[in-house]
């Protein structure tokens, strides 16, 4: 019977670990750590009675991700601070919607502030031209949010990731580490966009990677995805 995925003696006898992926050995590896459980699984060009963590030695080990460096796990830092530099990107497109939106509303929208009708019940309260400008900018958020999913879909799906994740060098996968892809990459980033309709509750999607094993966010886990560094 095949071994099952897990960290194993390393064949090249350097007495470390290496990850076996249920059908081939990986190229990551651990340096040697002490004691680990014996193991009744020998992977090929595995010594006999091979031995095998108890527990994941740090965050990705049980997915086969090294502990740092390239295709280790991002810490949620960088990957808060690509989130930070993909909004300043959309800043200005926001700011222009919002200008636009309030150029064409204004001049139709009437007294920013009504005077009083004095309690005569015969003349019509308008509604205060605010309220409209108000719904001007609410429409012009909700256009940029828009555009903010298609910009991080195309981007992921095309590219593999943002520019604030590749400035960051950081980048999505799925979890076996292959593309994410159209479906997936659309799944992903309308389930992060929608949770942040949810106010301060929406918070609980972003910040679920700072206790996560897998350092996976709300919408990773649902779309079955990591990000790693490059």
């Amino acid at each position: 019977m095949a071994a099952p995925a897990g960290w194993y003696p390393d064949p090249d006898g350097s007495g470390g670990q290496r990850y076996f992926d249920g059908t081939d050995w990986t190229e990551h590896r651990a340096p040697p750590t002490g004691a680990w459980p014996r193991s009744p699984w020998a992977p090929p060009g595995a010594p006999p009675g091979a031995w095998v963590p108890a527990r994941p030695p740090w965050k990705g080990a049980e997915l086969g991700r090294p502990a740092q460096g390239p295709g280790s796990l991002a810490n949620p830092g960088r990957r808060l601070g690509a989130r930070a530099l993909d909004g300043l990107l959309l800043i200005p497109v926001y700011a222009v919607l919002a200008a636009v939106a309030v150029a064409i509303v204004a001049p139709h929208a009437g007294p920013i502030f009504p005077a009083d009708n004095n309690g005569n019940p015969n003349v019509r309260q308008p509604t205060p031209g605010i309220v409209w400008i108000y719904l001007a900018v609410l429409a012009a958020s909700l256009v940029a949010g828009l555009l903010a999913v298609v910009y991080e879909a195309v981007a992921t799906a095309r590219y593999g990731r943002t520019l604030g994740k590749k400035w960051l060098h950081i980048r999505p996968l799925r979890t076996d580490g292959s593309p994410l892809g159209w479906g997936r990459t659309l799944g992903r980033v309308a389930i992060y966009w929608l949770s942040t309709l949810f106010g301060t509750p929406g918070l609980i999607n972003p910040l679920w990677c700072l206790w996560d094993g897998k350092q996976q966010c709300l919408h990773d886990k649902v779309a079955d995805t990591i990000v790693v560094n490059d």
